[in-house]
C-alpha cells in the first residue's frame, strides 16, 4: 500500500510539471535573412581631387579656381550659358570629353597682354578658361563653339585666352570653331591701336603644351573703328606669345581679315617674350596642318603669315617640326573671310547616330559652295551586357562582376560583390531543460553580403540538436557547443547550451531506473 501511495505522489507531480514544458516546447525564433544586393564601385579618383561628372559639376571650377579637379565622365554642355572661369589650380580630364559646349562672352579676369612694340594693353579673355596659370592634362574638347565680340582688347583660344606658366598635357581639341570680332572705337586716352588674337589652344601667353592635338576652325574679324590700327594674332597653337611645344599636332583653318598689322602663324603668330624674367621657349616635334586665309588692308604692309611661327620677337629652338601648311594672303578687301562662302547658303542637315567606336553628330551641308561641317554631338552608344561575374566572393574576400558592351567588348561597369565577413549570435549561452526548445537568431556583416548561407551544427546531439533555422532541441542532460557557420566556413559564432532535468523528470528517472540510473 506504501508502494502504491508513493507512485500516485510521482504522478500527480509529473502532472503539474508537464503542462507547463508542453507550453514551452512551440516557441522558437528562426534566422531571417536580410535581401541579397550588390554594391557599385567608386570610381578612381586621386586622393585630393574633387571630381567633375556633371555640367552642373564644372560650376565648381570657378567657386574653388585653385583647387584640383577629375573628370569622372564626359560632360555635355548643351544649353549652359558659360561664363569662361579664371583657373590656377588642376584639372584631370582622365581621357573625358567636355563636348556641345559653346562660349558667347569674356570672362570677367583682366591681365595685361602686349604688342611687338612692348606697348601694353588691359585685355578680356575667352575660352574654356577665361586665364589659366594652374595646370591640364588628359582633357577632351569636342564641339566647342567659340563665338565672342568685344569694345576691349581681347583675346581667345578654345582653351584658354590666357595662359601663363600653364602645363597643358595630353589635350585634345577637335571640331571647334573659335572666333573673335574686336569692335573697339577711339577713347579719351587717345589710343590709335587695339590688341586682339585668336588660337587654337590658347590667345595670349607662356607656359608647356605637351603632347596635345588640335583641329580648330579659327575667325578673326575686325570691326575696330578705322582709325585704329589692329594689332592682329592668330595660330593653331597659341597666337602670341613664349610657349613650349613639344610633340603637338595642330591642324589649323583660319580666317582673317584684317585693317591692321596680321601675326599668323601655324603653330604661333608671334613669338615674344613679354615677361624678361622667362627663358625663351622651344618648339620640338610638332605638326602644323591646314590653311590661312587672310588680308591685310594697310598700306604699311607686312602681312607675316608662316607655317610655325608668323613674326619672330625672340628666336626659339624649332627642331623636329614637320608642315603641310598653305599661305593664302587675299588682296580683295571687299569681303570678310569666313569659312562660309555662299551669302545666302542652302543648308540640308544629316544626323549620324554613334556606335560603340564612334560619337554620333549632326552634318550640315550648303548646296551652294558644298562647305560642310560638324556638331551637335552625342556620346558613344554601347550595348550592356547582363552582370558578369569575374570572381566569386569567398574567405571574407570580396568578389568582382561587371557589365560589358556586347558588340565591342568595352567595360561598362564594375563593381563589387560583398563577401560574408563575420556572424554573430544573440546568446552565447542558453540553460535548457530536458525536451525544451529555444531558437537563436544570427546576423551577417556586411548586411548586404551576396552569400548569406549558413550552416548550424551542434558538438553533441545527444544533449542537443539544431536545425538549419537555428532552433534548438534539448534531447539529454549534458553540455553542448551550437555553432553557426558561413557556407564557406570562413566566419562563426558559437553559444554554449547547457540541458538538465525538471523535478519532475527527475523523479520520473529515479522511480524508473532507481538512483543506479543517476
Amino acid at each position: 500500500m506504501k508502494r502504491l501511495g508513493i507512485l500516485a505522489l510521482v504522478l500527480c507531480l509529473l502532472g503539474a510539471f508537464a503542462l507547463p514544458v508542453l507550453a514551452f516546447a512551440e516557441e522558437g525564433a528562426p534566422v531571417t535573412a536580410a535581401p541579397e544586393g550588390g554594391k557599385a564601385a567608386d570610381a578612381a579618383i586621386p586622393e585630393g581631387f574633387t571630381p567633375i561628372a556633371s555640367a552642373a559639376d564644372m560650376e565648381k571650377l570657378r567657386q574653388d579656381p585653385s583647387g584640383s579637379f577629375v573628370l569622372t565622365q564626359d560632360i555635355d554642355m548643351s544649353g549652359v550659358d558659360w561664363v569662361p572661369a579664371a583657373f590656377s589650380g588642376q584639372l584631370s580630364g582622365q581621357g573625358h570629353t567636355i563636348y556641345n559646349l559653346k562660349v558667347t562672352r569674356f570672362g570677367d579676369a583682366h591681365a595685361d597682354t602686349l604688342d611687338g612694340n612692348a606697348k601694353v594693353y588691359d585685355t578680356i579673355f575667352a575660352g574654356l578658361f577665361s586665364t589659366l596659370t594652374g595646370s591640364v592634362d588628359g582633357l577632351n574638347l569636342r564641339g566647342l563653339d567659340i563665338d565672342v565680340s568685344s569694345e576691349q582688347h581681347c583675346f581667345a583660344g578654345a582653351l584658354a585666352g590666357y595662359i601663363k606658366g600653364a602645363v597643358i598635357t595630353n589635350c585634345t581639341i577637335k571640331d571647334a570653331r573659335v572666333s573673335i570680332t574686336p569692335a573697339i572705337k577711339p577713347d579719351d586716352s587717345g589710343r590709335k591701336s587695339c590688341n586682339s588674337g585668336v588660337g587654337g589652344i590658347a590667345g595670349f601667353g607662356s607656359g608647356t603644351i605637351s603632347g596635345c592635338t588640335a583641329d580648330t576652325v579659327l575667325v578673326f574679324t575686325d570691326q575696330c573703328d578705322p582709325s585704329l590700327k589692329v594689332e592682329e594674332f592668330l595660330s593653331g597653337a597659341v597666337s602670341c606669345g613664349n610657349p613650349t611645344l613639344e610633340s603637338c599636332d595642330i591642324i589649323v583653318d583660319g580666317y582673317c581679315s584684317c585693317n591692321g598689322y596680321v601675326h599668323n602663324g601655324g603653330l604661333v603668330g608671334m613669338y615674344y617674350v613679354f615677361d624678361k624674367s622667362e627663358a625663351v621657349g622651344y618648339i620640338n616635334n610638332t605638326y602644323i596642318g591646314g590653311m590661312i586665309t587672310f588680308y591685310e588692308n594697310n598700306r604699311d604692309r607686312r602681312a607675316y603669315c608662316k607655317a610655325y611661327v608668323g613674326e619672330m620677337m625672340n628666336w626659339p629652338h624649332i627642331t623636329g617640326c614637320g608642315e603641310s601648311f598653305t599661305r593664302n594672303e587675299i588682296k580683295d578687301y571687299s569681303k570678310v573671310l569666313l569659312p562660309e562662302k555662299c551669302d545666302a547658303p542652302a543648308v540640308t542637315d544629316s544626323v549620324v547616330a554613334g556606335d560603340c567606336e564612334n560619337w554620333g553628330y549632326t552634318t550640315h551641308t550648303c548646296s551652294g559652295c558644298g562647305r560642310t561641317w560638324i556638331d551637335t554631338f552625342t556620346p558613344k552608344v554601347h550595348v550592356p551586357s547582363d552582370w558578369t561575374v569575374v570572381s566569386e566572393p569567398a574567405g571574407g574576400v570580396d568578389g568582382l562582376r561587371r557589365k560589358t558592351c556586347t558588340n565591342c567588348g568595352e567595360l561598362l561597369a564594375e563593381e563589387a560583390i560583398p563577401a560574408l565577413k563575420s556572424v554573430a549570435l544573440d546568446k552565447a549561452e542558453l540553460a535548457l531543460n530536458y525536451k525544451d526548445t529555444a531558437g537563436l537568431a544570427a546576423a551577417v556583416s556586411p548586411e548586404d553580403a551576396v552569400n548569406r548561407d549558413l550552416v548550424w551544427s551542434s558538438s553533441n546531439e545527444d544533449v542537443a540538436t539544431v536545425d538549419q533555422e537555428g532552433n534548438i532541441t534539448a534531447t539529454g542532460r549534458g553540455e553542448a557547443v551550437i555553432t553557426c557557420s558561413s557556407a564557406d566556413g570562413f566566419a562563426s559564432s558559437s553559444c554554449s547550451v547547457s540541458v538538465d532535468y525538471t523535478v519532475g523528470q527527475w523523479l520520473i528517472k529515479i522511480l524508473l531506473f532507481g538512483w543506479i540510473w543517476y
